[in-house]
């Protein structure tokens, strides 16, 4: 696997420094990358068009488009995108939350805060790129599991879905609850397990999903679920 890695910011002198950190901080993980640097978030976004970027440092103060518009527009066409913001200013951040950043990077404590970053981004990445080997009537598939929505059991069957395909295999939701909570599966109701990752919103009765399908979710479990959300969405659990 190629990182796809996007850093932006105004500064010259900086975005250079960056670059050439982020870069050393790859290296020491192993981790093979490609880095493509730009000085103007418009750049950017044209870019985002054509490339998948798997990670993007912005700086949030930049002029015609701040990095939290840029954020937001990335965001709505790549809802996986890993994001890094940089800035001095600690304010920010709050704002900055809602668009699920992976990390806040202070530039005055830039090789202080970069290391931690990219261990845990590169310790979560892989991850992500994890499979779940399906098997039923003999045969057998390697499903992607972050490609998984959702997780139904009925009757005496579990059934996986993705996008575009259904799988169906002989297991029990406890079991399998054990198994992909540490890949970011939440309960949502005894007969369901969702993926945090494609969940748009979460009501009193149901679940929304990115793609706008409806799960049900359980009330005494309604708390739980919101704090499981949260935690995962920050990456501290």
């Amino acid at each position: 696997m190629v990182v796809q890695i996007a850093i932006c910011d105004d500064e010259k002198i900086f975005l250079e420094n960056l670059v050439h950190q982020v870069s050393i901080q790859f290296i020491t993980t192993g981790t093979k990358y490609n880095i493509k640097a730009y000085m103007d978030g418009m750049n950017l976004l044209t870019d985002c068009e054509s490339i998948t970027f798997d990670v993007v440092f912005l700086d949030i103060e930049m002029p015609r488009l701040n990095g939290i518009d840029v954020a937001e527009k990335i965001r709505a066409t790549n809802p996986f995108v890993n994001i890094i913001f940089i800035t001095n200013r600690d304010d920010l951040v709050f704002q900055s939350i809602r668009y699920r950043p992976f990390r806040f990077i202070r530039k005055h404590w830039l090789k202080e805060e970069l290391p931690e970053a990219i261990q845990a981004l590169t310790s979560k990445m892989r991850n992500e790129n994890q499979y779940y080997t399906v098997s039923f009537n003999n045969s057998s598939k390697q499903i992607k599991i972050t490609d998984i929505i959702y997780i139904e059991s009925y009757k005496h069957d579990i059934y996986l879905y993705t996008q575009d395909e259904k799988y169906r295999i002989k297991s029990n939701l406890l079991k399998i609850e054990k198994e992909f909570e540490v890949y970011g599966f939440i309960r949502v109701h005894s007969g369901f397990l969702v993926n945090y990752r494609y969940i748009y919103s979460v009501d009193k009765t149901k679940v929304v999903l990115n793609n706008k399908d409806m799960v049900p979710l359980s009330r005494y479990r309604t708390e739980k679920v919101k704090q499981k959300l949260q935690l995962f969405s920050r990456g501290t659990e």
